[in-house]
């Protein structure tokens, strides 16, 4: 009877030491997901010395500028860009080429890309490319990185504490997209503002490898329905700005709550392509 007794007490100690580490690995869970992404704001006290944004109010400039190229600039060669140090900013990590900033939310990160051979890698890690929940805000190496692909899209967590892509759900609220209408990208050589034409839900597919963007009328087809997404689970948010096939665009992406074969997404046009400040 003793015998059977201390079996049951140690079934019952390892059942409970499993259950405890259960619970400790949810707190950890949970903790990084409401904790995660707060290090960017101890990066931009060392590399941002002052905030520019202006909200553009004129028409499209005609600039015919050419992009620099970015991929193998010499880090002590870079400018300060809006108060943004890249050259400080490449000591810590020379994936983060460029930073964006999207007004009346907390989006204001730098942006990364990893050479290396996984393209998700900044998805779990951080600009320290430290593992981490929060990740980084990231493009993928199909993309170039002087922003000159008919559409270049931007993959961040929509993190429970408010931080990373998670103010794009911000614009799923009509009166908050008809007053905010503008992303801004800022690279070395060139400050890039975009006009916010429509926010919504979409299928998990990978944008980038899914349609032929050389293809005229495959990317007209693809931009009258950006335009429009009628069929958006959740409904849409658009404005009425003319696009052309010789356009570039921006997609910015993130989660949509806990469905994970849907992305929300926040789509504008280049409309001013500036030399750095």
């Amino acid at each position: 009877m003793e015998e059977k007794s201390s079996k049951w007490e140690i079934v019952f100690v390892i059942s409970l030491i499993l259950v405890l580490v259960g619970l400790v690995a949810v707190c950890i869970y949970f903790y990084k997901m409401y904790t995660g992404g707060n290090e960017y704001e101890d990066l931009k006290k060392k590399v941002v010395s002052s905030s520019q944004i202006e909200s553009y109010t004129g028409n499209p400039s005609d600039n015919d500028d050419a992009d620099a190229p970015l991929d193998n600039i010499a880090p002590d060669t870079v400018k300060t860009n809006n108060g943004i140090n890249f050259t400080e900013l490449w000591k810590i990590n020379k994936d983060l080429y460029a930073w964006i900033k999207v007004p009346d939310t907390i989006i204001d990160y730098p942006i990364a890309q990893y050479l290396g051979d996984d393209d998700t890698y900044y998805l779990h890690h951080n600009m320290y490319k430290e593992s981490a929940f929060a990740g980084c805000i990231y493009t993928e190496k199909a993309n170039r990185q002087d922003f000159s692909d008919p559409n270049t899209v931007l993959y961040g967590h929509n993190m429970q504490n408010g931080s990373m892509f998670r103010g794009l759900h911000k614009f799923q609220d009509k009166s908050f997209f008809d007053k905010n209408k503008y992303i801004y990208v800022y690279t070395p050589e060139r400050t890039l503002t975009y006009e916010i034409f429509s926010a919504y839900a979409y299928d998990d597919r990978h944008l980038l490898s899914s349609f032929d963007y050389d293809d005229e009328k495959v990317w007209k087809e693809y931009l009258d329905y950006a335009q429009k997404p009628v069929n958006s689970a959740i409904g849409y948010n658009s404005r009425k700005v003319d696009i052309t096939t010789s356009d570039r665009i921006i997609t910015l992406s993130t989660c949509l709550g806990s469905s994970g074969s849907l992305r929300y997404l926040v789509q504008g046009v280049l409309i001013k392509d500036e030399p750095a400040e």
